[in-house]
């Protein structure tokens, strides 16, 4: 029997989808939003703090400094750029990424000119921001994910309304059991942590049971989300959309599954993940610019790894799921360290490479990091089965648990197709 939220096959005609319905109980706690910053700003205060707690990120603090920045925006205060005005600001922005990477990355990094250019590209940053959330939501207006207002049926809005920040994001603290890659919590850190902080970090975060991994991330779903600011247009572009994503999907069952369990978070890290992808597809068809190689916010690339890092790691991963089924852990982790070496020895940099590492980046089920977990192939056949960006949020949305997704797969395959 298929879940009650889910449109029941029809021998002909389009999906019957649930219409939107406001959440009371979510209104209240936006609303409540300031409160919270206020109350966390009291507990920083008040609470002791050990080493790893004094180098955490705390998002109310995020919050109090964009609140007011969101409200003029979204009150339509400070110029929107057109696309004329506005793209000559991204070639500018993303030419000016590029040669910031190139002088940070350097064998011999100049940190003085990354200053000043890092100066003459905040000139164009807020116009960056304007112009791609506003193709964020001409995008997803025109697959449908827009609602009325109550009562008024001719006002039309997106919801939550698209807002980003471009800026340096948060490291993450990710724990794992080191007989199982699972995530057994996560630590927003500072984003100016050095190594030898880090790895007293870890240090402190491992134990008998647990091991951990410090990793940079390219975004945040706060609100506004934090997008990271050294990416390319294009990785911007679909950071961008995966953190809107988020923010859609807070408001709907998946969304509300989020960080309870493992099935959960990787349920709403894939779907964002590829409904972000396709949603840049659609921004890149509608407003097609073209920025040259080395100037589209990456540095020239360097030699090419000897090996397929993909194939390499989805090979481990699988290996080392068998071996910690078998209560091998100390093998496991052996597996592991030989593996890194490897990859280094080949041209692919990495520090640590261990449960926790897997546990993180598996949690995007179409990654090679993800092993043989179901859910990843399982949310692309319900994309497959839709092809609209619109129709897979809305059936994606409803799913609480690999068994409903399993169940929407099998409801979309019995539908005749056009």
């Amino acid at each position: 029997m298929l879940p009650r939220r889910f449109p029941r096959p029809v021998p002909a005609g389009p999906i019957e989808e649930r219409p939107y319905t406001p959440n009371t109980w979510w209104l209240l706690i936006i609303c409540c939003a300031l409160g919270g910053v206020l109350l966390g700003a009291g507990f920083s205060a008040f609470f002791g703090r050990g080493y790893v707690q004094a180098r955490e990120y705390h998002l109310w603090r995020w919050q109090a400094d964009t609140v007011l920045n969101i409200a003029f925006a979204r009150l339509g205060i400070g110029p929107d750029p057109t696309d004329s005005a506005g793209e000559p600001a991204i070639t500018n922005y993303f030419r000016l990424t590029s040669q910031i990477r190139t002088a940070l990355e350097s064998n011999t990094p100049d940190f003085a000119l990354a200053d000043t250019l890092t100066s003459e590209r905040a000139v164009y940053e807020n116009d960056v921001e304007r112009i791609i959330g506003r193709w964020i939501t001409e995008a997803t207006e025109g697959v449908g994910l827009k609602h009325s207002l109550p009562l008024f049926n001719g006002v039309t809005f997106t919801w939550p309304p698209v807002a980003f920040e471009l800026t340096s994001p948060p490291r993450l603290l990710v724990r794992s059991d080191r007989d199982e890659i699972k995530r057994a919590g996560d630590t927003l850190l500072k984003n100016d942590l050095n190594l030898a902080e880090i790895e007293k970090i870890e240090a402190q975060a491992d134990d008998d049971d647990t091991v951990s991994i410090v990793v940079s991330i390219g975004g945040l779903a706060a609100y506004p989300a934090i997008v990271r600011d050294d990416r390319s247009f294009a990785a911007l572009l679909e950071t961008a959309s995966h953190e809107w994503v988020h923010h859609y999907l807070a408001f709907y069952p998946l969304g509300l599954r989020f960080g309870k369990g493992s099935d959960g978070t990787t349920l709403n890290e894939t779907t964002a993940e590829l409904a972000g992808r396709e949603i840049a597809k659609l921004i890149s068809a509608a407003h097609p610019l073209e920025l040259p190689p080395g100037e589209d916010g990456r540095i020239a690339a360097g030699p090419a790894p000897t090996v397929d890092f993909n194939a390499e790691m989805r090979k481990l991963r699988i290996e080392v799921d068998d071996l910690l089924a078998a209560g091998k852990v100390e093998e496991a982790e052996s597996l592991m360290e030989e593996r890194r070496r490897y990859l280094v020895a080949n041209g692919i940099q990495l520090r640590k490479l261990n449960q926790a590492y897997f546990a993180f980046y598996g949690s995007y089920a179409g990654s090679s990091q993800s092993g043989s977990d179901p859910i990843g192939p399982q949310v692309n056949r319900v994309w497959e089965l839709t092809g609209d960006v619109g129709t897979f949020l809305r059936l994606m949305r409803e799913v609480e648990s690999t068994a409903e997704l399993n169940s929407l797969v099998t409801m979309l395959e019995t539908l005749p197709r056009p």
